[in-house]
């Protein structure tokens, strides 16, 4: 006996969690498997889940359940009347972080968690999104470049400093107790007195680059200073400012953090420069040293004029 088309898949169903961007589901159908990003800490996250019945056969009522990091950690559980063989559904799930752990989190989402449906296959039913979910917490985080303009400086000249000062956090850097940023000039330099500052106030305290000021999150401030170059050819000068911030947000600037050279490969390393002296001028090329004459030939000539300067002066006085 032959069973024809119309007769039911006696098949078990087979529910699956393609990865994100999996083509070939019903109707030209695309699994979407992804959250709405990096938030900061009390934010929403919008996560996406699509489930997949790969088999023909029917599954009965279950249970679709998003976690981040592990099945301990439940942000939330929908559930579905069934879903019919070669069929899928998209889901959205909402998960609110304002009591979630900041840091970064792995999202997992799991199909059948209750274990109510006979399957074909059982060990595709978890599926860990790609994309790691970072959560910020509502205070600064704070990251500063430091750059200075040319490699190589003469005794005696102006070397010009930039610091950008971002807030990469959630909360605002205030203007705390004690200075924000400090830059101790090393020896080798001394300074021109020349500060500017796009916000706050900037200054030059004995060898020390000082600014106080506050950083809204998001937002940037860019010092400039300058200093004269009083070290021996040859010497290297580096230094590093120190930004001092307010990591949890409480009003106090406890967490110190050293600019960062853009220039070099290596994260918050010291900005360098070396002393030298500037070229020599060539020799004009081509030039023929002029001749000069010996001593016996300086004896001569002296003889030749006085004896010339003799006759002259006796044509002078001869009657004519």
């Amino acid at each position: 006996m032959v069973a024809s088309a119309e007769d039911p898949c006696t098949k078990l169903p087979d529910l699956w969690l393609p990865a994100d961007g999996t083509v070939g589901l019903a109707d030209g159908g695309i699994s979407v498997q992804t959250t709405t990003g990096d938030v900061c800490q009390g934010d929403d996250v919008v996560i996406t889940v699509t489930v997949d019945n790969l088999s023909c056969g029917d599954a009965g009522p279950f249970d679709v359940t998003v976690y981040y990091d592990d099945t301990g950690h439940v942000i939330g559980t929908q559930h579905l009347a069934g879903l019919p063989g070669c069929e899928y559904t998209t889901l959205t799930f909402v998960w609110d972080t304002n009591t979630a752990p900041v840091g970064e989190h792995e999202i997992l989402a799991c199909v059948d968690t209750g274990g109510a449906v006979p399957e074909l296959n059982e060990g595709n039913n978890c599926l860990t999104i790609d994309t790691d979910l970072l959560i910020s917490p509502y205070a600064p985080l704070i990251e500063a470049d430091k750059t200075v303009t040319g490699t190589t400086y003469e005794p005696g000249t102006i070397v010009r400093y930039e610091v950008t000062i971002r807030n990469d956090g959630c909360g605002d850097q205030e203007d705390n107790p004690g200075h924000e940023f400090v830059d101790l000039l090393p020896v080798g330099l001394s300074g021109t007195g020349y500060t500017s500052a796009t916000s706050g106030t900037i200054d030059l305290v004995g060898d020390e680059i000082v600014w106080d000021g506050e950083i809204p999150a998001g937002g940037t401030v860019t010092l400039v200073y300058k200093a004269t170059v009083e070290g021996d050819p040859e010497d290297e000068i580096c230094n590093q400012g120190i930004v001092h911030w307010d990591s949890d947000g409480n009003g106090t600037n406890e967490s110190p953090e050293g600019t960062n050279d853009p220039a070099t490969p290596v994260d918050d390393d010291p900005t360098c420069f070396t002393v030298s002296v500037g070229p020599k001028e060539p020799a004009l090329s081509g030039t023929i040293d002029a001749p000069t004459l010996s001593e016996w030939g300086m004896i001569v000539l002296s003889c030749l004029m006085a004896a010339a300067f003799w006759l002259k002066a006796r044509r002078r006085i001869s009657p004519a």
